[in-house]
């Protein structure tokens, strides 16, 4: 008897028990759900020689940013899945070139791969996210087309909706976003990935108030310790934020967002929120820093560009100029290779060091190359759109007010932020008549 995940995909396990826990690793994981990695444990404790349940534990372990972990565990199903499917074989193999590195060979193998098994969820995933990180400049509307491409072999899956959701959003398509999202948040309530993209929708509308009031609803039922929690909570402080709420943002900085479960996402989440603080104007509190300048020395890996950036913001707000030189050269090094870090990266990253130094100036000479492409950093919108404030404060900083003008309404033809009006009407009377 051949036993298959609820996609219809072979497993080869003969165990009862394997077969439900990693069903549970599963939605747990595409879910961003707590437990991922406890149910693929469980299910290769049932059948050690269960091949993609040691995968599963390889792919929380990669979102968790603990390489080696991921690579223990993928070197573990390697040795365990000879006599498995070709299906799972091929899993495997993708899985393998994405932890060790090699990005580029993982995606050109999930799509391959997909073209045969296009219900292989997790590898989707996977292939969503690497796209959204590649540093390609038609990313969004690559991964759009992925996802609408292998729509019909999903149909109404809670998991394939709130995945398509996410890129619609970041590509305009906002009502199509918040449809599909709240159609999988009515199938799979627990979804994280759904109420992600609800939250992206509220931000990119303006309604500040209806987003605190989804998510702080929503999170009650949502267990503090869960991989996306960092994450969904910055969105919340990211609203009251723009609602003027500067002591509920230090709240929920200090209670959820530094201590985060998931260091790879308070290495990003914390000085995203630390950073914008200070370009407002509202804190800079050296002590918040220091620990997320500590966290990034320990977590951070040269080459994800998006990672470096942020750990960039926090050695540079606390003065760490050894770290941040570290940082430089490693960038460099790859620069020197091809790497996208040639192209965004570096240029960001000194960008960032100049501004906290307060040259002003510099750091422009760094970021105005780049601005069509800092999209590229990867991410979201309402993430790589910090380095466009920052140039913002910049141009305001230097007297350069037709510049800041110039940025800011090519930022309100987007979203007519209240921010970026104040912003604008500061340049315009400034500016020279």
């Amino acid at each position: 008897m051949t036993h298959t995940d609820r996609y219809g995909l072979p497993l080869s396990t003969s165990s009862a028990a394997a077969l439900e826990q990693y069903g549970l690793g599963m939605d747990r994981l595409l879910a961003y759900g707590p437990g991922a990695d406890a149910a693929f444990a469980a299910a290769a404790a049932a059948d050690d020689g269960f091949a993609l349940a040691h995968a599963g534990r390889g792919l929380v372990a990669l979102f968790m940013a603990d390489g080696p972990a991921a690579r223990a565990a993928v070197g573990r199903a390697r040795e365990r899945v000879g006599g498995a499917s070709r299906r799972e074989r091929q899993h495997v193999e993708a899985l393998t070139a994405v932890v060790g590195g090699d990005t580029a060979r993982g995606l050109a193998l999930i799509e391959e791969h997909l073209r045969e098994f296009p219900r292989d969820a997790l590898l989707v995933k996977q292939a969503s996210s690497a796209i959204g990180f590649s540093g390609r400049p038609d990313r969004e509307a690559y991964r759009t087309a992925l996802l609408e491409r292998l729509a019909p072999a999903y149909g109404d899956d809670w998991w394939h909706q709130s995945e398509l959701g996410f890129v619609y959003h970041e590509v305009g398509r906002m009502a199509e976003s918040r449809r599909l999202s709240e159609r999988s948040l009515a199938q799979y309530p627990g979804n994280a990935n759904a109420s992600h993209n609800v939250a992206h929708v509220f931000f990119e509308t303006l309604d500040h108030d209806g987003g605190v009031a989804f998510l702080e609803d929503w999170l009650t039922g949502y267990d503090r310790g869960a991989p996306f929690h960092c994450h969904l909570i910055w969105h919340l402080a990211l609203f009251e934020l723009h609602r003027g709420n500067v002591e509920r943002v230090l709240e929920i900085f200090d209670r959820d967002i530094q201590p985060a479960t998931n260091p790879r996402l308070a290495v990003m989440d914390g000085p995203a929120t630390l950073w914008r603080l200070r370009l407002y104007g509202l804190d800079d509190s050296p002590a918040r820093w220091t620990p997320l300048a500590d966290l990034a020395a320990r977590v951070a890996r040269p080459g994800f560009v998006f990672g470096d950036i942020h750990a960039a913001l926090a050695y540079a707000a606390t003065g760490n100029t050894r770290a941040l030189t570290a940082l430089v050269d490693s960038l460099r090094a790859l620069a020197a290779t091809g790497h996208l870090a040639a192209e965004v990266g570096l240029p960001l990253v000194e960008g960032v060091g100049a501004f906290a130094a307060g040259d002003f100036a510099g750091a422009l000479r760094h970021f105005e190359p780049v601005e069509p492409e800092i999209h590229r950093m990867g991410g979201s919108h309402a993430q790589w759109e910090i380095f466009e404030e920052t140039m913002v404060v910049a141009y305001l900083r230097l007297g350069r007010h037709e510049d800041a003008a110039r940025l800011l309404r090519r930022r309100l033809a987007r979203r007519a932020s209240a921010r970026d009006a104040r912003w604008l009407a500061e340049a315009e009377a400034r500016a020279p008549r």
